[in-house]
């Protein structure tokens, strides 16, 4: 598989699956790990690829963060937890994926590929959830009820950008790798 394709995997196994409340999140845990596997292959394929040590920091920090957050008593306290607590919480994550889409809409401009711009609307939609989220809670701005939805937006078409165009050159697939 390639690395965009790794990537796309564990964001779809980490948006699509959930545990029971009283079962460990196995498949957080599980795609925040191929995510990782994905990152660490996309960097040996693409060393020149922009915000490279962020994202390392990031995907790391994102699988703690799942594994943390895994078991069932961490799950219940984070319900109960301030809003800001899940927020932050959420950031390692969504963090990777504007990054991700920040350094793969970068790549595609410079391949000069005509749908690379999908990555820098996803970028947007994942900083607007994550701007908007602190606003409500925060600020107590309650016209922004539901804007935080445009980031699950965002991380769909991620993991929709990372399935497609996950066997160009340009994003990590060996050159043999077209079809």
């Amino acid at each position: 598989m390639r690395p965009l394709h790794w990537i796309a995997l564990g964001l779809a196994v980490a948006v699509f699956t959930t545990a029971p409340d009283d079962r460990v999140d196995v498949a957080e845990v599980l795609g925040s790990l191929l995510v990782l596997v994905g990152w660490i292959r996309l960097s040996k394929a693409v060393p020149d690829l922009p915000l490279r040590l962020t994202l390392g920091y990031l995907a790391v920090l994102t699988v703690v963060v799942a594994a943390a957050l895994s078991a069932p008593a961490a799950r219940a306290w984070l319900d109960d937890a301030d809003p800001a607590v899940v927020w932050a919480s959420s950031v390692p994550a969504l963090g990777f994926q504007a990054a991700l889409c920040h350094a793969m809409g970068t790549r595609a401009r410079g391949a000069r590929v005509r749908s690379g711009w999908w990555w820098f609307v996803a970028e947007a939609a994942i900083l607007v959830a994550l701007v908007a989220s602190v606003l409500y809670d925060g600020a107590g701005w309650r016209w922004l009820y539901g804007v935080g939805t445009v980031g699950l937006v965002g991380v769909l078409l991620v993991i929709l950008l990372g399935a497609l165009q996950g066997s160009a050159p340009w994003a990590g697939a060996p050159e043999d790798a077209r079809t």
